[in-house]
């Protein structure tokens, strides 16, 4: 990659969070891994999501911050005492150049505690929060071919080496161990046996504005078994609301239909990659499914699919035809008739499509 700015031996990448940008994320690796041949790069994240980035072979090391935690008790003595502990051990590293990909304040109070003299970050154009422009000294402006998500990212990465990047060659790379593979195996082997196409459904997200309610996905699980005749649906979630939710879907889909226990991030991971297969709304698990290689049909409402969907050859989405698509409203009036916009049995056509073609 020409343009290789001298110097940047040891770098850090600032993206806390959520799990779905921390997963949209991952391709920075890789870049830099080429663009900084020999240099060291460590990643600041919030400790929820650590699993994730934990033995990527890009990286170095995975630095957890316990945000939630240091929110909740920060008039604490103990809290405080931590949190200069943290920021003591992160500016020994003695970082040349600090990437900050989220954009928002948290994210530019951490780069900036980094100490690294180079910060770079997203330009007015880009950023979440303006006040994030205070924390960064170089800046990355978008252009107008910048709509992906995962393509403003590597944007703000690549400025200092050209601007240049080729998303179609960069690797996302969530690695899992020989635990968490036995386990993805022991559940596609015993949850449903017989199976000859075992697809994930996990229908949790934050928003209420991207949630599409269980009887929508009890009628897409329906739909896909009807036109898969021998696959089988299994089903996963993270919070205990989830699983009630995914019960009800269980009970009103009938046929071969599976809850998965409580799993690990590094372990859904496993199953989605062991499985193949993925249905979701716009959700962290979706990009942790397309990050390790499954196949994905997903629904977008509040977001815009074109920028967050997983993109490429074995992935599809549907987004609501309302003119109000894509509002970014996290509660709104006209929910339900946002809803009952996308039919399930469109969802389960694409996802048979994708089984049966490939695409």
């Amino acid at each position: 990659m020409a343009g290789r700015v001298p110097g940047f031996r040891r770098i850090l990448i600032v993206k806390l969070s959520a799990l779905g940008d921390v997963a949209h994320a991952i391709p920075v690796v890789d870049f830099l891994r080429k663009a900084a041949p020999g240099a060291s790069v460590d990643w600041a994240v919030d400790r929820r999501f650590a699993p994730v980035l934990e033995g990527n072979p890009g990286l170095r090391r995975v630095i957890p911050l316990d945000l939630s935690l240091w929110k909740r008790e920060w008039r604490g003595a103990g809290t405080r005492r931590a949190v200069a502990a943290w920021v003591r051990e992160l500016r020994a590293s003695g970082y040349d150049a600090a990437f900050d990909i989220q954009g928002n304040v948290k994210s530019g109070v951490v780069t900036l505690l980094s100490g690294a003299p180079v910060r770079w970050g997203f330009g007015r154009n880009g950023v979440r929060e303006t006040p994030n422009l205070l924390f960064t000294n170089r800046k990355a402006h978008l252009l107008p071919e910048d709509r992906h998500i995962t393509e403003k990212i590597l944007r703000v990465a690549s400025t200092p080496f050209g601007g240049s990047f080729d998303l179609s060659t960069l690797k996302s790379e969530i690695v899992t161990g020989e635990a968490e593979d036995a386990v993805a195996e022991e559940i596609a082997r015993e949850r449903i046996p017989g199976a000859t196409t075992l697809v994930v459904l996990h229908p949790g997200t934050t928003w209420i504005t991207k949630r599409m309610d269980p009887p929508f996905w009890a009628g897409v699980v329906r739909g896909v078994m009807e036109r898969l005749p021998a696959s089988g649906v299994l089903l996963s979630w993270g919070t205990d609301g989830e699983r009630r939710e995914a019960e009800e879907i269980r009970e009103g889909a009938g046929g071969a239909v599976a809850l998965l226990p409580r799993l690990t991030l590094k372990e859904l991971a496993a199953v989605y990659r062991t499985c193949g297969y993925l249905m979701a709304p716009d959700t962290g698990p979706l990009h942790i499914a397309a990050a390790v290689g499954a196949r994905t049909v997903s629904v977008f409402r509040a977001t815009d699919g074109n920028r967050n969907a997983p993109r490429g050859a074995g992935h599809s989405f549907l987004q609501a035809p309302l003119p109000c698509t894509a509002c970014l409203r996290k509660r709104c009036d006209r929910d339900a008739e946002c809803r009952a916009s996308i039919p399930a049995g469109e969802v389960a056509e694409a996802m048979a499509r994708l089984v049966s073609t490939g695409a």
